[in-house]
């Protein structure tokens, strides 16, 4: 359903919220205030039986205190009588009922950590190099990993030597790197492909999210959380919304 059809259906309900407004006006202040009560009843009723899911969490509040506000104009008007200012409260119970959702929503919503912005109706990901969670604009789709971990170069896997012998074998003391060309010598450390057995360093390898550049292949036992963003270029498994 597209907003603007979201849009007209929760004008719909304003138009009706605000005909039970001005009927219940001729009860006096009891019947403007319950009429008040009424059109956030018919705002967050109506919503819930249609499957409405506004983009704009503020819309239907305001919509339940306009039709409030409307009907009591209209009845003002109609009548000839003048409110007491007492009555002029009743759009603020409309906005309470479906209000009260749009709050929660708020109060509780998850935001992106790096943007701080809400992650309601936006994809977020879990960066498995700083564990923080990114939404869709701060997430570097290609590399599986959050922009400022891109920008910094912060490291994917441990720089303990152990965990590379464990996963690649032997170091290799020879060659260079085929993708940035640096030579294996004491202070760079090369890794030889599982698949086909090019040389890679541990700079690139990290880079490439343990994924080599030629045959695809890929470091075997990875966690989970890492193993979901190896692929470069697809995307990973775990969508939020």
């Amino acid at each position: 359903m597209t907003e603007l059809r979201t849009n007209i259906q929760i004008a719909a309900l304003g138009i009706l919220a605000a005909t039970a407004q001005l009927m219940a006006a001729r009860w006096g202040l009891i019947g403007i205030l319950a009429g008040g009560c009424l059109c956030g009843v018919i705002l967050l009723a109506g919503m819930r039986v249609l499957v409405l899911e506004s983009g704009r969490i503020y819309l239907p509040p305001i919509a339940a205190a306009a039709a409030s506000l409307l009907g009591i104009v209209l009845a003002e008007a109609g009548s000839g009588v003048t409110y007491t200012p007492a009555a002029w409260s009743a759009p603020v119970l409309a906005a309470l009922l479906p209000g009260a959702p749009a709050l929660s929503i708020v109060l509780r919503g998850a935001r992106c950590q790096f943007c701080h912005t809400r992650l309601r109706h936006l994809l977020s990901f879990s960066c498995p190099r700083c564990h923080l969670v990114a939404c869709e604009n701060c997430w570097q789709f290609e590399r599986g990993r959050c922009s400022v971990c891109d920008a910094n170069q912060v490291p994917l896997f441990p720089l303990d030597f152990i965990w590379w012998q464990q996963h690649f074998g032997s170091q290799v003391h020879g060659g260079r790197c085929v993708l940035c060309l640096r030579p294996a010598d004491w202070s760079v450390a090369h890794w030889a492909c599982g698949g086909c057995g090019h040389n890679q360093c541990r700079s690139c390898w990290d880079d490439n999210n343990g994924q080599c550049s030629r045959c695809r292949w890929i470091v075997p036992d990875l966690p989970a959380a890492v193993s979901e963003y190896v692929a470069v270029g697809t995307w990973p498994g775990n969508l939020n919304r």
